[in-house]
């Protein structure tokens, strides 16, 4: 029935809201509650989302310092294992040379050695050579005298 009523209110050409001295206590109810609820909600409310937004935009700030922060320290770190492995690659080939020096001066001192090693034994080698034929020389005629005497079944002198 209310919205026969309200209907019948518009098509009589009458107004459906009736302002009479409650309109302005209503009106001032409602500016004391919004003050109200300003300050003791809406305004602390907004100032907590204001706190947040700054938080959380000081939180990115920081968070992006810290990754640039972060990229220096990955490049600097980069650039010293880079010098790092320049000096270790260096290092290696000098010791390697070293070591191929090293070597060859120890090649050389055995090819030294050895030559040495087969001149003297050359020399030992010539020097009993030369004794040994003298025993031969001294011996060859008396096993000759044997043999001769065993072929021939007498004695040869």
């Amino acid at each position: 029935m209310p919205f026969s009523v309200a209907f019948g209110v518009l098509l009589s050409g009458g107004s459906p809201v009736d302002l009479d001295g409650t309109y302005f206590v209503q009106a001032a109810l409602f500016l004391v509650a919004f003050l109200i609820l300003y300050f003791l909600v809406f305004r602390p409310v907004m100032a907590l989302f204001d706190a947040r937004e700054q938080a959380v935009t000081g939180e990115k700030t920081r968070a992006r310092q810290i990754e640039s922060e972060a990229e220096e320290k990955r490049e600097k770190f980069d650039d010293e294992i880079r010098s790092v492995r320049v000096k270790a690659s260096k290092e290696s080939e000098r010791l390697r040379g070293e070591a191929q020096k090293y070597a060859r001066e120890v090649m050389e001192s055995a090819r030294q050695n050895s030559e040495k090693l087969v001149a003297e034994a050359k020399v030992k080698l010539g020097s009993e050579s030369a004794k040994i034929r003298q025993e031969v020389k001294l011996i060859v005629p008396g096993l000759a005298r044997q043999i001769a005497s065993k072929l021939l079944d007498r004695e040869v002198n």
